[in-house]
C-alpha cells in the first residue's frame, strides 16, 4: 500500500487502515471534530455496517500503545473528512486521487517482459524428414503404451506404472512438437513416394489422441 501524506503531513497506515487522529490533527485538531465523536453518529454506524455487509471484517478499529488511535478503511475517511468540512473532504479527497493515479503510472512504466528469444538454423531436408519421423515415432508410442496399459495393469504387472506414464505424461510434448513441425514443414507437399509420405501423420494428427496415428 502507497503512503498517503494530507498537507504535507504523512498518515499513519495499519493493516489498509488509515489514522484518524492523524487527519484530525491535520485538519485543526478541533474537539468537536475528534474522531470518537465521528464514530459515535449514526451515519457513520451506517456506513459501517454497509462497508461490512460487502465483505470487510473491520472498517474501523481503535489500537492501543504509541502508534494507537482510531484507524479506518478509505471510505470512512473520506466520510470522516466531509464531516470536518467541506474543504478538508476536497483536500483528503484529492490526496486518495492523486494517489491513485501514482499507482497507475508506476504500472504503466514497468518494463514488459523481454520477447522470447528466436534462433534460426539451417536444415536439410534429410534432417527436416528425420524430425518428422522422430516425432511420429513418439506418438506412435503413446498409443502403443495406452493400448497395452489395461491389459498390464489388469495383470498386476509391477510395468503398469511406468507404461501409463509413457502413455499418458508426454501428450503435451507431442502436441507442442506437432504445431512446431507443422509450421517449419509448411512448404513441404505429402509424397508416398519419398520419406516426405509422413506428413500424413503429421497433418491428421489427433492432439486428443482419440485416433491413432499409425
Amino acid at each position: 500500500m502507497s503512503n498517503l501524506t494530507i498537507l504535507n503531513t504523512a498518515i499513519r497506515q495499519h493493516e489498509n487502515l488509515f489514522s484518524l487522529n492523524d487527519l484530525h490533527q491535520v485538519s485543526g485538531n478541533s474537539k468537536n471534530h475528534q474522531p470518537s465523536n465521528f464514530s459515535r453518529l449514526e451515519t457513520t454506524q451506517a456506513l459501517v455496517s454497509a462497508i461490512q455487509a460487502e465483505g470487510t471484517a473491520n472498517p474501523i478499529k481503535t489500537l492501543r500503545g504509541t502508534q494507537g488511535g482510531t484507524y479506518a478503511c478509505k471510505e470512512i475517511v473520506i466520510a470522516y473528512a466531509a464531516w470536518i468540512s467541506p474543504q478538508f473532504h476536497l483536500v483528503v479527497l484529492r490526496a486518495f486521487l492523486n494517489q491513485l493515479e501514482n499507482l497507475q503510472k508506476n504500472s504503466e512504466i514497468q518494463p514488459l517482459a523481454p520477447p522470447p528469444k528466436k534462433y534460426t538454423f539451417d536444415f536439410t531436408e534429410d534432417e527436416l524428414q528425420s524430425l518428422v519421423w522422430a516425432w511420429f515415432a513418439f506418438v506412435r508410442g503413446i498409443h502403443t503404451f495406452r493400448y497395452i496399459y489395461p491389459m498390464f495393469q489388469k495383470l498386476g504387472s509391477n510395468m503398469a506404472g511406468t507404461i501409463y506414464g509413457q502413455g499418458f505424461e508426454y501428450s503435451h510434448t507431442a502436441q507442442s512438437a506437432h504445431k512446431i513441425l507443422e509450421r517449419i514443414t509448411k512448404d513441404f507437399d505429402c509424397d508416398p513416394m519419398t520419406n516426405w509420405r509422413v506428413l500424413k501423420h503429421l497433418r491428421g494428427f489427433d492432439p486428443s489422441f482419440k485416433k491413432p496415428t499409425f
